[in-house]
């Protein structure tokens, strides 16, 4: 298992962030720069986390190709492509979006996402941009929402039988998978859903926490590691089951400070399974 951070932290050069990563003690993370760079900032960025033995374990997109501004849809379209591209240079062990929303936010809940036809239109996509990029050294993914595409182990698996490419696989975050009561309360029924069905085309994870807050509805929030209630231990553990490099990002911290606690946090979780292993 690979540790590292979905983050990019303040630095000068190339060299200087991949000191940082070594120093917050990370062997993997999602790519710095965007296809935008130029190609000698992308290579000097490749070549620092190659040299100090850092996977790249993603390049993000973060967009929604389905965005009602046809404008806006071309754009994310277009960004997917080159990303996609990107990763393949530099052999990151996976590109990675969410599905996108059909509504004007990238990341937003929208009655249309959660439609028969909107799940055909994300199919459709897929399809098309893993062939007119056709990598060889890398794989599209997609990052589970709670309200869309894919929001389930079973929608994900569904999904990759349907759009049916070898360029197309999984980024697990198994924590976006917990949507109400029920997940929240079977958490490890759910991971095991979701490494029994994913296992063969999972590339990327990331791990997070959330806490059910007291309220007269339903409010999952997310909250640092380690101080909400995901069973972290039992979904690391399905993950060290995987391929010995799979990377496994922290993200969605506020400060480096913080990063490196939940760095800390996740290696002494995985330091206890590893010491389980050999009882």
């Amino acid at each position: 298992m690979r540790i590292g951070i979905n983050h990019v932290p303040e630095h000068r050069d190339p060299e200087e962030w991949g000191d940082i990563l070594l120093d917050y003690g990370c062997s993997a993370v999602s790519f710095p720069v965007d296809h935008t760079a130029p190609l000698s900032l992308i290579d000097q960025y490749a070549k620092a986390a190659r040299d100090r033995n850092i996977m790249i374990a993603e390049v993000g997109i973060w967009d929604s190709p389905f965005s009602p501004d046809p404008r806006a849809a071309d754009r994310a379209k277009k960004r997917c492509e080159e990303q996609l591209a990107l990763a393949d240079y530099i052999k990151a062990r996976c590109c990675v979006n969410v599905s996108g929303a059909f509504g004007e936010c990238w990341y937003g809940c929208y009655q249309e996402n959660f439609k028969e036809e909107s799940y055909q239109k994300v199919v459709t996509f897929l399809q098309e941009l893993c062939d007119r990029v056709k990598p060889k050294d890398t794989c599209f993914t997609l990052e589970s929402m709670q309200w869309m595409v894919p929001d389930s182990p079973e929608q994900y698996l569904k999904l990759i039988k349907d759009v049916d490419r070898k360029a197309f696989a999984v980024h697990l975050d198994g924590i976006n998978f917990i949507k109400d009561p029920y997940t929240y309360t079977h958490q490890r029924e759910l991971f095991d859903r979701c490494f029994q069905l994913l296992s063969p085309y999972i590339k990327s994870c990331h791990v997070k926490d959330c806490l059910l807050g007291e309220a007269s509805t339903v409010n999952i929030r997310e909250v640092p590691l380690g101080e909400g209630a995901v069973e972290a231990g039992y979904y690391l553990a399905q993950i060290d089951k995987l391929d010995e490099d799979t990377p496994v990002l922290v993200e969605h911290l506020s400060a480096m400070e913080e990063y490196r606690k939940g760095i800390s946090y996740v290696k002494n979780l995985y330091a206890d399974i590893c010491a389980d292993k050999s009882i």
